[in-house]
């Protein structure tokens, strides 16, 4: 209930006044006029105070409008990532271009016309596979006139040693000539001196009774004959030009009908799924490169990245840019690697294994100090932090100094948190996962294992 104001007592009092005055003159002619005063008198009084009363409570309300409102205290949208444990890798970073581990140009044996090319440009071959056919009717001829010749003097051996008996090599004397050679290769002797000496054994071995089957073929001309058949079988069967290996036809120069001769070029063939990327590292990387090194090998053109590993470090360096070739192997099954591509690799270089670790936005500075937002409560707590090694992606947390505690599992701000106070009321929107390659990499590494 609210006090009762000074001037209602006031007014109270007057009113028991006039009412007193009127009770002593109500004989008097005067008192009507009395009681007129006394009637507006209190009416007037009492509009007074109801309008006094209607100010206090209107005063009241305005004082209440003017009162400041507690406002409601709004919410700040963030992204958030987790910290995690595991090793850190700082990558060697190397450019180069993609190369075909197999290339060839496939080039006549024999002289002859082309009768037929089986190939186009660009055509998918396996090895052995028909790339072009030259005229075989002169080469036919040839290995029939050797074989004649190698029946006529092989009937001519039939007639004069029919009590031949082919003998091999004894063990002993085998072991003689690998010897030499041996002997040889060591640099005990030397080329002239072994070839001697096995002339002298070879002689020996005919006074004791050995190649009495050779040296009667031989006197026969039944050996030059079979040697001449085998060399006109083997430039029958090089009519035919073959595939080496697999690969793609290009460079196709030759068609149906020209005349080619020996060492002319019909065509080049590229291995294009068995292919490799050569890369330059620098001097002062070098040490932390090893075959069997894990490697992240990223293709800008086609907007691809492939895990791969080391598979060649060169011995030598090239002088003039101080790198060292490198040699990673990929396969390319569907052929979208084209050898002269560009490539950059990384390599995994140097390795901290067992680190507290969270993404490089995470880490802010604040009056030359590195400080991160840990989601807390819906809340954002900031810790000053120690920070250590770093890669692109994530730094080490080597030590919490002030605001609280870090461990792996934590939530810790990476957006919109440059203006962002402490203990600022937040919503995280979306946690984002961990950029870092290597750690995907490693992840998946234990999962296959």
């Amino acid at each position: 209930m609210n006090a009762i104001s000074p001037r209602i007592l006031i007014f109270t009092a007057l009113l028991s006044a006039v009412f007193a005055v009127a009770g002593c003159d109500s004989n008097n002619g005067a008192a009507e006029g009395s009681d007129s005063t006394a009637t507006a008198l209190a009416g007037n009084m009492e509009s007074d105070a109801e309008n006094f009363g209607e100010t206090d409570g209107q005063k009241a309300d305005a004082k209440a409008k003017e009162e400041p409102k507690k406002k409601k205290e709004r919410s700040t949208s963030i992204q958030a990532s987790v910290v995690v444990s595991g090793d850190l890798v700082v990558p060697v970073i190397a450019e180069g271009t993609i190369r075909a581990r197999h290339s060839a140009e496939i080039n006549t044996e024999i002289s002859g016309k082309i009768t037929r090319i089986y190939v186009d440009e660009g055509q998918k071959v396996r090895r052995g596979h028909i790339i072009a056919k030259l005229d075989d009717r002169e080469y036919e001829a040839a290995v029939e006139e050797a074989r004649a010749a190698y029946l006529q003097a092989l009937s001519l051996l039939t007639i004069e040693g029919e009590d031949l008996e082919f003998t091999e090599l004894t063990e002993e004397i085998r072991e003689e000539f690998a010897d030499l050679h041996k002997q040889e290769r060591t640099g005990k002797i030397t080329r002239e001196q072994r070839i001697a000496r096995e002339v002298k054994l070879d002689i020996d071995a005919i006074k004791g009774g050995k190649f009495r089957y050779e040296v009667a073929a031989a006197r026969s001309g039944v050996s030059v004959a079979r040697a001449n058949l085998e060399r006109a079988r083997i430039n029958l069967e090089r009519t035919v030009v073959r595939a080496p290996f697999d690969g793609v036809i290009t460079g196709l120069m030759m068609s149906r009908g020209e005349r080619v001769t020996v060492s002319d070029i019909v065509c080049s063939i590229v291995d294009n799924e068995n292919i490799e990327a050569e890369v330059g590292v620098l001097e002062a990387d070098l040490r932390h490169v090893e075959v069997g090194k894990s490697v992240l090998l990223n293709i800008p053109a086609l907007d691809l990245t492939i895990a791969a590993r080391v598979d060649v470090v060169s011995p030598q360096f090239d002088r003039e840019s101080r790198t060292c070739q490198v040699l990673i192997r990929i396969k390319n099954p569907d052929g979208r690697l084209r050898p002269g591509m560009f490539v950059r690799a990384q390599v995994a270089g140097e390795t901290f294994r067992d680190r507290l670790l969270v993404p490089r936005e995470a880490i802010l500075m604040r009056e030359g100090r590195p400080l991160l937002f840990k989601v807390e409560d819906k809340r954002a707590r900031w810790l000053y932090v120690k920070i250590g090694e770093g890669n692109d992606h994530l730094v080490e947390v080597e030590k919490v100094l002030q605001g609280g505690t870090l461990e792996p599992g934590d939530k810790v701000i990476v957006s919109d948190h440059l203006t962002l106070a402490h203990e600022a009321k937040i919503k995280v929107k979306k946690t984002l996962p961990l950029a870092d390659p290597w750690i995907q990499l490693s992840s998946k590494e234990r999962e296959d294992g």
